[in-house]
């Protein structure tokens, strides 16, 4: 039950991130081929009044909103101004971070009780009494994803063992949803936790992809950055960077996946 649960929750959090994008594609012009959450085979499918073919699939832990890409192609994203693109790759974890923020907001309120690192840099933002609530939901969402980079950069200081030691992949998070349902002793408590989940994980969805590695999400704004900067050699420098940074990326998640089941191996032998 815990892990469906868990399962339920990041999907949620992968379809609030894709409607961004899809949401600031068809407000810029582009073209929305497919929007899909889950990988594997095609469960259901069905065509939107916007011509977007709409698909569920098996394996819930991803999804994709997928424009046009072909030259010369009507609503090609390629055609689209830097500027669009920029909105276009942020809007995924903005989604994500309001989605947090409306999560955290109605939790606060209602328990009375906030993360104690959320509390403490709220207070900094000197909000009288009735609204530290809201700035505590604030730092808890939009600060937390800001400030992502700076913590990974951190932690990386910190040594690689204590790094990978302290992240999650895919398995990890799913292993927290399951104990986070575990752990709730009734339906109210239940739904508060797994809120509390939903809205951790929005931002720790958004906060990923802040990173400036292609083919994430602040990748992509961070190749449009080397576009401008490069000039004539834009071209040459930001296929370099491509190559170079999707090949961390894919080490990093090797890395990361490893990790998890090393951890899993080891939480089973106890």
């Amino acid at each position: 039950m815990g892990l469906l649960l868990s399962i339920l929750v990041i999907s949620l959090v992968v379809l609030v991130h894709e409607y961004g994008h899809y949401v600031l594609m068809r407000r810029n012009g582009v073209k929305v081929i497919e929007f899909t959450i889950g990988f594997g085979p095609t469960l259901f499918e069905r065509q939107l009044k916007s011509g977007t073919m709409f698909r569920i699939k098996p394996i819930l832990l991803g999804g994709y909103a997928r424009p046009v890409t072909e030259d010369g192609a009507e609503g090609n994203i390629e055609a689209a101004s830097a500027w669009a693109k920029f909105k276009i790759y942020m809007a995924g974890m903005f989604f994500n971070c309001c989605a947090a923020f409306v999560v955290f907001t109605g939790l606060f309120y209602s328990t009375h009780r906030a993360p104690a690192m959320f509390v403490e840099y709220a207070h900094l933002l000197h909000a009288p009494p009735a609204l530290m609530p809201l700035a505590a939901a604030f730092v808890g969402s939009f600060g937390m994803w800001l400030a992502t980079p700076v913590i990974v950069v951190w932690l990386i200081a910190q040594g690689v063992q204590q790094f990978f030691g302290g992240m999650a992949g895919p398995i990890g998070i799913i292993g927290m949803g399951g104990q986070v349902a575990a752990q709730s002793h009734d339906a109210s408590s239940l739904l508060m936790n797994m809120l509390m989940f939903f809205g951790l994980i929005n931002i720790g969805l958004a906060g990923f992809n802040l990173l400036p590695i292609f083919p994430l999400d602040g990748g992509r704004v961070f190749d449009l950055l080397l576009e401008k900067l490069s000039g004539g050699h834009a071209k040459r420098v930001c296929g370099i960077y491509r190559i170079a940074s999707t090949a961390l990326f894919i080490g990093f998640i090797v890395l990361v996946i490893a990790s998890d089941v090393l951890k899993a191996f080891l939480a089973m032998g106890r």
